[in-house]
């Protein structure tokens, strides 16, 4: 997997290309420790070809943390495969998903 970090306003971006699992979650676990500290932090599904249950617990753990911290992780720009993912494990409800991250990114 490999994860560009960019700045939107007041949002870390993260936009995954690749497979989140097992290799690919705990590169995400990695990218994402550093910024779970409250803040504004967006991941952009995009290039995401699926979702296996050990990145849904490192994307669970990580908006554990950052709800205690009263920030907010976003997530968006899933391919329908990868949305149906979310759905099937019930997570769509959740996680604060939205077809397209940046209108949210760029308006903070």
């Amino acid at each position: 997997m490999q994860i560009a970090e960019s700045k939107q306003n007041a949002w870390t971006v993260l936009v995954l290309t690749g497979k989140v699992d097992q290799e690919g979650s705990a590169q995400l676990k990695a990218a994402l420790a550093p910024h779970l500290t409250g803040g504004l932090v967006a991941l952009d599904f995009t290039n995401v070809e699926y979702v296996t249950s050990v990145g849904f617990r490192v994307l669970l753990v990580a908006l554990k943390e950052q709800t205690a911290k009263s920030g907010r992780l976003l997530l968006g720009n899933m391919s329908e495969p990868v949305r149906s993912f979310f759905d099937i494990a019930g997570l769509s409800t959740t996680f604060k998903v939205v077809h397209d991250i940046y209108p949210t990114v760029t308006a903070t």
